[in-house]
């Protein structure tokens, strides 16, 4: 049975867009990559099947080693969006004595966002992972950050020993998901007074 407080924090992040982005839990004989959501109360995770034949013992390393930043609803922020922390903010660390660690660390993109000490959108962040050659998938694991918000930890697919084919499609669907989420809103649009009328005077006659 899931625990109460686990419960509700899976229901807080679904209230916020969880259920948009694909997670990754295993059983000891299945793993299943899916959305998940809640139907009369009870978790439902809707899974895809593209992982449903292989073992979950090939994701020990997505569990333990692959710790790539957390996300979670964060109260500093306005937009309606979960937030993605990088591992700075993290209070779980990863040895970062390796070469992933290095490439965790020189990870950033175009506008100079680092990966390591990024803090956004969700959607910012897994843009930012995917530039980057990573692939991130939520896993039913909780994580805190330094300022004591609860959110889910977010790995990378890529550290498990999987074929080329699985990956391709899995970043496939990462990739989908995230694209999905990069609409502009109405109110997100700036247009002065002047500026309709310059445009659209002959549809005001």
């Amino acid at each position: 049975m899931i625990a109460k407080n686990f419960k509700k924090l899976l229901e807080n992040l679904c209230n916020y867009g969880l259920s948009k982005y694909y997670v990754l839990h295993r059983s000891d004989n299945h793993v299943y990559f899916g959305n998940v959501n809640f139907d009369k109360g009870h978790l439902v995770i809707n899974d895809t099947g593209v992982l449903s034949d292989i073992s979950p013992a090939l994701f020990d390393t997505v569990w333990h080693g692959g710790l790539v930043g957390m996300i979670c609803h964060s109260d500093k922020y306005k937009w309606d969006s979960l937030t993605f922390y990088g591992l700075e903010h993290c209070e779980m660390q990863p040895d970062l004595d390796s070469t992933r660690g290095n490439s965790l660390i020189a990870a950033e993109n175009e506008y100079g966002d680092s990966l390591i000490n990024f803090e956004g959108s969700i959607y910012r962040g897994f843009d930012l992972l995917l530039e980057n050659s990573f692939l991130p998938v939520i896993l039913m694991r909780p994580i805190k950050n330094r300022e004591n918000e609860v959110g889910l930890v977010i790995s990378d697919l890529r550290v498990a020993p999987l074929k080329i084919k699985i990956l391709l499609k899995l970043n496939d669907l990462v990739t989908q998901s995230i694209q999905m989420t990069k609409v502009m809103k109405v109110d997100d649009v700036d247009m002065s007074s002047d500026e309709f009328k310059n445009y659209f005077s002959s549809y005001c006659n």
